[in-house]
């Protein structure tokens, strides 16, 4: 079953959790460890992190944690 697109879209982010017109869809935490970001994003289908270096656009995405 395929769900109807919205004339309107709306994706928001409040407090790390990602809200969209169909409801909260994922949970993101960031923690700066050193010179190094880790970023995890918990949603239904697991937990995946990434872990860049703020300001230089050098991240390494799509970990899968669990």
């Amino acid at each position: 079953m395929t769900k109807d697109k919205s004339p309107i879209n709306f994706d928001k982010t409040i407090a790390g959790f990602n809200i969209t017109e169909h409801g909260v869809k994922s949970y993101t935490k960031s923690i700066k460890l050193g010179p190094f970001q880790v970023t995890l994003n918990a949603r239904c289908s697991g937990v995946r992190g990434s872990i860049s270096i703020p300001g230089t656009g050098i991240s390494k995405r799509g970990i899968k944690l669990f």
